[in-house]
Parts: C-alpha cells; sequence; structure tokens
C-alpha cells in the first residue's frame, strides 16, 4: 500500500469519527469563523449568546457547548431548557444564580464612594429594578406561572445589566422605552426575547407574563410581528404555528446593529435565495443563532423581497 494510500486513509477516518463526535454530541461543527464563542467583558456576544440559547432551547436543539469563559449570567438559557424541560424547581435555582450574579453586577454603595463615576451606573439600574413588579408565590399561585414570570423579570434585569455595560454612555438611554433621547441609536429596543415558539406552546403563560410586567412587558417575544402587534398573542401564536403562511409579506429585515455578529446564513437570508440560505444549512449554519440585537435569519429573511411565493415559504420553514 502506497504512502498517499495510507495518508488518505488516515484523513477519512479522522473526519468519520469528527463526524461522528458531532453526531453523539448533537453539535453540528459551525462554518469557519463563525462560533459564537464567549468573549470575557464582551457584553453584545454575551447577549447574543443567551438569545441563542433560549432559541435552540425552544427549538428542542442542544445547548452551545460548555465555556469555561462563558458569562455566568449566559445561566438565564439554562434556566428556560429547563423550564421547558418541566424541571422548574432546577430553573428556579439557576435563577437564583443569574441573580447572584447581577447583585455583584450592580455597583454598592461603597463602590460608588470609592469611583463616583459608577454613580450614574448604580442609579440607572436601582431605579429601573424598583419599577419591575414584586412577584407573589404560594398559595393560589402555579409554580410554573411564578417561575415563569420570575424568568421575565430577571430576563429584564439581565439586559438592563448588558446593555449598561455595552452603552457608550447611559445619559439619554430610557430604560423603560429601550431608546435613546433625543436622537435615536443603534441600541433603540435592544432586549431579550422569549423564543417565538412558545407563543404556541406556552401562550397562556406569556400572556400572563405580559400583565404581569404591565408597561415592562409588551414586547414579549421575538416573533416577527408588525410593529404595534407585538402583544397580539393570538397572531403571535398564529406566527409560531405556522410561520410559512403568516410570515410571506416583507418586513424590515435585519436592521441597524451595535455590531455585526451576522453569519452567513443572515446574510444570504438577507440577499440571497433560497439555493443559497439552503447551502449554508448544509455546511452547517445555526437558524437559531441571534446576532447582536437578538435577530435570527429568519428576521433577515423577512426583509428580502427577492425570495418570494413557494421559495419564501419554504425558505421560512427552513429558517424556523
Amino acid at each position: 500500500m502506497s504512502r498517499q494510500m495510507v495518508m488518505a486513509g488516515a484523513v477519512a477516518l479522522l473526519l468519520a469519527v469528527g463526524t461522528g463526535v458531532w453526531w453523539l454530541s448533537g453539535h453540528l461543527p459551525s462554518p469557519p469563523g463563525e462560533e459564537l464563542l464567549p468573549l470575557p467583558g464582551d457584553g453584545l456576544v454575551t447577549f447574543a449568546r443567551i438569545q441563542t440559547e433560549m432559541n435552540r432551547a425552544a427549538a428542542g436543539k442542544p445547548a452551545l457547548a460548555a465555556d469555561g469563559a462563558a458569562d455566568p449570567l449566559e445561566a438565564i438559557g439554562a434556566a428556560l431548557r429547563e423550564f421547558l424541560a418541566g424541571n422548574t424547581v432546577k430553573a428556579a435555582h439557576l435563577l437564583d444564580e443569574v441573580e447572584a450574579e447581577i447583585e455583584n453586577r450592580v455597583p454598592t454603595d461603597e463602590q460608588v464612594a470609592a469611583d463616583p463615576l459608577l454613580a450614574d451606573k448604580e442609579e440607572w439600574l436601582v431605579s429601573y429594578f424598583e419599577l419591575l413588579p414584586e412577584l407573589q408565590s404560594g398559595k393560589g399561585v402555579k409554580a410554573d406561572t411564578y417561575v415563569f414570570n420570575r424568568f421575565a423579570v430577571v430576563m429584564r434585569k439581565v439586559d438592563s445589566v448588558l446593555l449598561a455595560e455595552i452603552l457608550p454612555t447611559l445619559k439619554g438611554y430610557d430604560l423603560v422605552a429601550r431608546k435613546s433621547e433625543p436622537e435615536p441609536s443603534v441600541f433603540d429596543g435592544m432586549m431579550l426575547r422569549f423564543p417565538c415558539r412558545l407563543a404556541a406552546s406556552h401562550r397562556g403563560l406569556l400572556e400572563e407574563a405580559a400583565k404581569t410586567m404591565g408597561k415592562l412587558g409588551t414586547v414579549q417575544t421575538d416573533c416577527p410581528a408588525p410593529k404595534g402587534r407585538e402583544a397580539d398573542f393570538a397572531l403571535l401564536e398564529r406566527i409560531a404555528r405556522d410561520p410559512a403562511s403568516t410570515l410571506m409579506d416583507s418586513g424590515d429585515g435585519g436592521g441597524a446593529s451595535p455590531r455585526d455578529l451576522r453569519t452567513t446564513l443572515m446574510t444570504v437570508a438577507a440577499k440571497g435565495t433560497l439555493a443559497d440560505v439552503s447551502k449554508a444549512l448544509a455546511a452547517g449554519a445555526d437558524p437559531q443563532r441571534a446576532d447582536a440585537r437578538g435577530r435570527t435569519a429568519l428576521h433577515y429573511l423577512l426583509g428580502n423581497g427577492a425570495v418570494t411565493g413557494g421559495d419564501r415559504a419554504k425558505a421560512i420553514k427552513l429558517l424556523y
């Protein structure tokens, strides 16, 4: 047997073993350079990883690979995964861990005294947290309702802490409205959202959470609903159950982003064809992957007026 044949056989074996590992682990390889690896201190990457993990949990996909460098706030994604699996106690414990980390990230009076520059951050976060609802538990309150409502509250705390670390300045940014004044910014509307699929599987809990959150919960899901109908739960459920027929009209696509964390799949969804989308997916692209604003390739596709008719319906099904 020639040396070339031996080398070729070895390469084939390595590829086969690698493919087997991916298959056994449930983790498909990401296209080169598109792995959403954690980056300590980078709130935008953490934001994208949290939204991606929640999307994957709702879609029944494996969790992102464990990484010791991951931000502790990412445990909120694991909490949703446990909740959806029926493990409300484990989900509650994970939310405890997330809240403990949030407390560590809010400047204390002692820290502000030592560094007055932290005063704005402390006031900005604490004043917002005081607006969040106080949840009632115990007799008459179902455990899943309480944990889900708590998840909605903690989610707002998490994205607020991340925004406090991401924004170039806190002045002029309204956390309640999630917009900058007097001029708009790429951070407007930035918040973590429940995956759209929950509008079909957990609509009742979403509606209850929206009532509990009040004006802080008008946008609960990442369903690409028309502006002003983000809280129309009948529409959200239709989108979640049959996106291919509900989302046939063009949307606004990706829009501005604080940083380009787009993947190849997002790019081809925005500007390519059904064949391009299929090719990217075949190469291992993750349709649940979120960008720096929490949008997936599906959101980008909706702004692509070139993909119409049957191709559009097929592309929506592939990306949902």
